[in-house]
């Protein structure tokens, strides 16, 4: 965005209770070795199709992404989040003490100037360098204009950002396993909607991937320079989370509602082994 004098970080953060934990999708442990990828488009169109009375009708096929992810549907998204407090906690929540946990901090400014041209048009247009799920529907546009004009078509298509009904052709040309070449892979991050106050609490981002078949932490070690990876000794997992609690950050402030208020009571009066219980 335009300079305005503010400090705001380039980093995203996604914080994991075990180090050794790879970056691999929900979509990429559903297909496993089954190499089924095109379930990933029949998982969504049936989403969207059976969800159709529980919530309002998706905007785009990034909005049908984002609601699908948040609610735990198998995606080719990952979580992450602004704040690097909040990698930190679920990098500690579990308690477990026997494995590191880590926070992957990832700079999306250099990993989006890479982006293919469709989407950087959005960019530059918009001078922000955060995309939500408005722009990257923009930026399909811009792309299906110019295949238009490399195709010697001089129509454009409608603008209707509601590309929902075009998710199978959109998968097929742009996100399908082998639609590009290995050296043009990218990943792009973007702000999914508020749809609950969880995504707000959180300060929610998704990264979205253009293969599925793609493994982030493999990928970013191409890119040293993009990334780093801040590991928790098992050892200072509950110092950092009481320490985070004081913060206010807790799972009572990051899951609103009951559930979230009881984990939290669970995790903040359970007794550790080898605490004194005579007070």
């Amino acid at each position: 965005m335009a300079d305005i004098g503010r400090h705001r970080s380039p980093y995203i953060f996604r914080g994991v209770p075990d180090e050794s934990f790879s970056l691999e999708t929900s979509i990429t442990r559903f297909v496993g070795d089954s190499g089924k990828w095109t379930l990933e488009p029949l998982l969504l169109r049936n989403f969207a199709q059976y969800a159709a009375s529980e919530m309002e009708e998706p905007r785009s096929v990034w909005h049908l992404l984002a609601i699908a992810q948040h609610y735990g549907l198998p995606t080719r998204l990952l979580d992450w989040s602004f704040s690097p407090l909040v990698a930190a906690y679920f990098a500690t929540h579990t308690g477990d003490t026997d494995h590191d946990g880590a926070i992957w901090a990832v700079d999306y400014r250099k990993l989006h100037a890479d982006l293919p041209d469709y989407y950087q048009s959005v960019l530059e247009m918009t001078e922000t360098n955060m995309l939500d799920t408005h722009l990257l529907s923009n930026a399909i546009l811009e792309y299906e204009i110019d295949e238009k004009r490399t195709d010697g078509d001089g129509s454009a298509p409608a603008r209707d950002l509601n590309d929902v009904s075009r998710l199978h052709e959109l998968w097929q040309e742009l996100w399908a396993p082998d639609a590009s070449e290995p050296d043009e892979e990218y990943v792009v991050f973007f702000r999914p909607p508020a749809i609950d106050d969880r995504i707000v609490d959180q300060s929610a981002v998704f990264s979205f991937q253009s293969d599925p078949r793609l493994v982030l932490d493999q990928w970013l070690k191409d890119r040293p320079d993009c990334y780093r990876k801040i590991i928790i000794p098992g050892d200072r997992k509950l110092e950092f989370r009481d320490k985070l609690d004081q913060l206010n950050v807790n799972h009572r402030t990051l899951f609103p509602g009951l559930e979230g208020l009881a984990t939290w009571l669970k995790q903040y009066y359970q007794p550790q082994s080898g605490s004194d219980s005579s007070g």
